[in-house]
């Protein structure tokens, strides 16, 4: 029998959801200080971030989602596998959360890589996308392009992907490099799916626990 999001007596943070045809991650509930576990009690009320084809955002959620009980596993210092822990492990549903698998990740940046960058990344501390601002959450697979820090070496997934599909016009990556049409055939999917929420940068998560707060009076 499912089990619904406002009927659990626990808190979920890192879980998979399903809403009809739609499967995603619920990362947790986005404060000033980071990520904390989303309980029923922040439905309507509080801010959830959540992961859809490697893009973060921030939505609220309404209750009737689906827990399915399966978890995931993200990048290590040893290992930069990402997947799913549970019933629902599959191909497409890794897919429908980071967009891509670990092996077609690492093919893109591999065939992209000119010199030393770019390179699959890790960190066990919040980052920031140096192209969209995004926030990159503990773990959570990345992309670095380069050493310089201060110029915004970090790329998130999603941000990555958009700079490969708006190049493609002109540089015509699936001609240049064949081997990719598959790879490039699931990254496109970012311009079918209509994605949920806002931008999780600091900016909205500030402005959005604001008016969570002004909301509760």
């Amino acid at each position: 029998m499912p089990q619904w999001l406002s009927t659990l007596n626990t808190s979920v943070q890192w879980g998979l959801l399903r809403k009809g045809p739609r499967v995603f991650a619920l990362l947790g509930k986005a404060t000033s200080s980071g990520l904390t576990s989303f309980a029923r009690g922040d439905i309507s009320r509080a801010w959830a971030v959540t992961a859809e084809l490697g893009c973060l955002r921030l939505e609220k959620l309404t209750g009737d989602e689906e827990v399915t009980g399966d978890h995931f596993y993200l990048p290590t210092p040893y290992s930069y596998e990402y997947g799913i822990l549970g019933p629902n492990d599959s191909p497409e549903v890794t897919r429908a959360v980071f967009g891509l698998l670990p092996g077609e990740l690492e093919k893109l940046v591999t065939t992209m890589r000119r010199g030393s960058f770019p390179v699959l990344g890790y960190s066990d501390t919040e980052l920031k996308c140096g192209v969209s601002s995004c926030l990159i959450p503990p773990y959570w697979p990345h992309v670095v392009i380069s050493n310089l820090a201060l110029y915004g070496n970090v790329v998130s997934l999603e941000a990555f992907m958009r700079i490969l599909i708006t190049s493609m016009p002109h540089g015509h990556l699936t001609v240049r490099y064949p081997d990719l049409q598959p790879v490039i055939k699931q990254v496109l999917r970012l311009l079918i799916v209509q994605r949920r929420g806002m931008h999780y940068t600091r900016e909205t998560v500030e402005l959005a626990t604001l008016s969570s707060v002004a909301a509760a009076k």
